[in-house]
C-alpha cells in the first residue's frame, strides 16, 4: 500500500529543489566574477611585468654589454661603469661640462632637488591649511591650485618660457618690486635652473596640497578645541598640532618629491633643450641618459648610468624614510 503524500512534504521538497537551483546560480555568478577579476588583474600584471620588471631587469643586463640596436650584443664586463666613473672623476676635477655631462647633470639635479622638494612641501602644506578653512569660494580656490597638477608639463613649460622672457610678464612684475632687475631667465646660465625649479614648484604644489588636505581633515577636531580653550592662536595650533599630526604625510610627500625631482626630464627638455641650455645649466641625469641611449646610440652606457640614478634614488629615499619614518605606537 503506497504511503500518502502530504502537502507539507511537497512544499519542503519543492523548497529544497529551489534552494539547490539558487545555490548553483550563485556559484556560477561568483565563478564568473572571479574569472572577470582575474582577467582584469592579469592584463595589468602582464603590462607591469613587460614594461616594469622586465625593462628594469633588461637594463641591468644591458649595462654589461656594448650594442648599437642592430648588430649582436658584445659582453664588455664593467666597461660601461668605467665610462661612468671617468665622467664623474673628470667632473670632480673641474672639467668642462661637455667632457663630464653626467657629472653636470648630477650636480644640477642635486641643487634642483634641494630647491624644489622643501619649497613644494612647505607651500603645499600652507595651501592645504588655507583650503581647509571654511571661507567663501574655497572650492574655486582648491580647483585653481589643483589645475596645474592635471595639466601637461610640456604645455606648462611652453607657457612659462613665454612668461620668463626678458621683457615678459614675470620680469615686469619683479621690476615693480626691484626696479632694474630683469634677468634673461631662459638664456642666462645663472638663472635657468632656478626658472625650471620655479615651474616645478608651481606645477607640483597643487598635487601635494590635496594629499595634505586629506590628512588635515582626518585630524580630530577635539585637539584644536582643547588648544583654543588653552588660548592657542591659529599659528600655534598649526605649529604644535597640525604639523606633528601631518608627519607621516610629510614623509610621504618628501619621498615622492625626491623621486620625481631626481629623475626630472620633461621640464629640462622643453625649457633648456636637449643640450641643457647655456653652459649646461639645465642639463640633468635623465637628459644625459636619453642622449646616450638615443643620440649617441650607446644603450649599454645609458643603462649603466640608469643604474647609478636608481641607486641614488633608492639610497636617498631609504635613508630619509629610515630616519623620519613614524612608528605606530
Amino acid at each position: 500500500m503506497a504511503k500518502p503524500i502530504f502537502k507539507s512534504q511537497i512544499f519542503f521538497e519543492s523548497k529544497e529543489i529551489v534552494q539547490k537551483k539558487f545555490s548553483k546560480i550563485i556559484v556560477k555568478k561568483k565563478y564568473r566574477e572571479a574569472l572577470s577579476g582575474l582577467l582584469l588583474v592579469s592584463i595589468a600584471t602582464l603590462l607591469n611585468f613587460v614594461f616594469g620588471y622586465f625593462a628594469a631587469l633588461f637594463a641591468v643586463y644591458l649595462s654589461f654589454f656594448e650594442w648599437n640596436y642592430i648588430g649582436p650584443m658584445k659582453f664588455v664586463g664593467l666597461k660601461n661603469y668605467e665610462i661612468l666613473l671617468r665622467d664623474l672623476l673628470r667632473g670632480i676635477s673641474g672639467a668642462h661640462y661637455f667632457l663630464a655631462p653626467f657629472y653636470t647633470g648630477l650636480k644640477n639635479i642635486v641643487l634642483y632637488t634641494l630647491i624644489v622638494v622643501p619649497t613644494q612641501t612647505f607651500l603645499a602644506m600652507v595651501l592645504a591649511a588655507f583650503a581647509n578653512q571654511k571661507i567663501k569660494g574655497v572650492q574655486f580656490y582648491k580647483v585653481s591650485y589643483f589645475l596645474p597638477a592635471v595639466t601637461c608639463p610640456v604645455i606648462i613649460s611652453l607657457i612659462f618660457i613665454w612668461l620668463f622672457m626678458k621683457y615678459g610678464f614675470i620680469n615686469y612684475m619683479i621690476q615693480l618690486i626691484i626696479p632694474g632687475f630683469a634677468p634673461d631667465w631662459i638664456h642666462d646660465k645663472n638663472y635657468l635652473l632656478y626658472a625650471i625649479a620655479l615651474v616645478a614648484i608651481w606645477g607640483t604644489s597643487g598635487h601635494f596640497m590635496v594629499s595634505f588636505l586629506a590628512a588635515m581633515q582626518s585630524i580630530p577636531r577635539e585637539l584644536y578645541e582643547a588648544a583654543m580653550l588653552d588660548g592657542a592662536g591659529p599659528i600655534r595650533r598649526f605649529i604644535y598640532i597640525t604639523i606633528p599630526m601631518l608627519k607621516p604625510m610629510i614623509v610621504y610627500v618628501v619621498v615622492m618629491g625626491m623621486i620625481g625631482a631626481l629623475q626630472m626630464f620633461d621640464l629640462a627638455w622643453v625649457m633648456a633643450g636637449p643640450s641643457g641650455g647655456p653652459g649646461g645649466a639645465g642639463y640633468t641625469m635623465a637628459l644625459d641618459i636619453y642622449r646616450e641611449a638615443f643620440i649617441n646610440l650607446r644603450p649599454g652606457v645609458a643603462a649603466a648610468k640608469s643604474m647609478f640614478l636608481f641607486t641614488l634614488i633608492f639610497v636617498s629615499t631609504y635613508i630619509f624614510q629610515k630616519k623620519y619614518k613614524v612608528v605606530p605606537r
